[in-house]
This record gives structure tokens, C-alpha cells and sequence, in this order.
């Protein structure tokens, strides 16, 4: 098991999320069911998850517990959590619409897919140095929580 990495390579890290933001916002948007791409309801797109990867590092530096339903500001039935080379299409049928563009997802990041009713509410890439492997792939319920053990240890999420 590989320790996570901290001090200045955690801001290195937080440059490379902003990178990887623009790379794969370019992969796709998806517009949510019953809505029009207009002026007023844009299509869903990839965001930075800045507001979950803020709380994580927290956690992880000092430990704790931190309900997801409290940091996202969005109201979501299920998470979904996808690793980097999750085919497109997979993330596509999940996301309830074209989210993805191309054949995989392209980040470093994992891809924490919130939805609601079946279709996607938030789609927020979370920098996965820090969290277990097996969060990959892997589906919570909205009672989802961010928990650590504190002291730089590899934060899970539990329901």
C-alpha cells in the first residue's frame, strides 16, 4: 500500500485536477432528462468536485466523518464511483445521457456520479490519491459518508 502524498505535492496535485478539469470537460456534456439546452438549464457537465476534495483532505489530514448529502448541495438517490478508463459508454448509460465524449473516461480523477431518478445530477472528478481502491466501481446510497481515519491514512466511503 502506497501512503498518500502530501505537503506541496498536494497543491502539484490540485494544479494537475485543474488540468485534468479542462482536458476532459472537453470529452462531452449531457443536458438532463426533460430539460432544453438553453439559456436557462445548461447541459450537465464534468465539474472539479473542489467542495468534496476540500472535505477530503481535511478528513484525511485529521480524521473524522463527513456526509456527502452535506458537502454536494444537490439532492441525489445514488453515487456511482468511476476510475479513469471506465469505458464512455458505461458512464453514459449511468449518467442517463451522453456525459462522455470519445471511448473512456480520460482523468486521473474518479468520477463521483450523482443521480437522481436514474439520471445524472452532479458529476464531480475527485482526486483518488487519497481514497481506497475499493470505492472504484462501486455504488453508495444518498446516506454515503467520507470517512477517515486521520493522521494521512487513505480515506474510504461507507454507507
Amino acid at each position: 500500500m502506497t501512503s498518500p502524498r502530501n505537503g506541496p505535492q498536494v497543491l502539484a496535485r490540485r494544479t494537475l485536477l485543474a488540468l485534468a478539469v479542462l482536458g476532459v470537460a472537453a470529452c462531452g456534456t449531457r443536458t438532463p432528462e426533460g430539460e432544453h439546452d438553453d439559456e436557462e438549464a445548461g447541459p450537465m457537465e464534468l465539474t472539479s468536485g473542489r467542495e468534496i476534495d476540500d472535505v477530503v483532505v481535511e478528513l484525511w489530514k485529521d480524521g473524522g466523518e463527513a456526509a456527502l448529502s452535506g458537502i454536494v448541495g444537490v439532492e441525489f438517490d445514488d453515487l456511482l464511483v468511476f476510475p479513469e478508463g471506465t469505458p464512455a459508454e458505461r458512464v453514459n448509460e449511468a449518467a442517463g445521457g451522453e456525459l462522455l465524449g470519445g471511448k473512456y473516461y480520460q482523468s486521473s480523477t474518479q468520477l463521483f456520479l450523482f443521480r437522481a431518478g436514474g439520471s445524472a445530477v452532479l458529476a464531480a472528478m475527485i482526486s483518488s490519491d487519497v481514497f481506497e481502491h475499493e470505492i472504484q466501481n462501486a455504488t453508495f446510497g444518498p446516506e454515503v459518508r467520507i470517512v477517515a481515519h486521520g493522521d494521512q491514512q487513505l480515506v474510504t466511503l461507507e454507507s
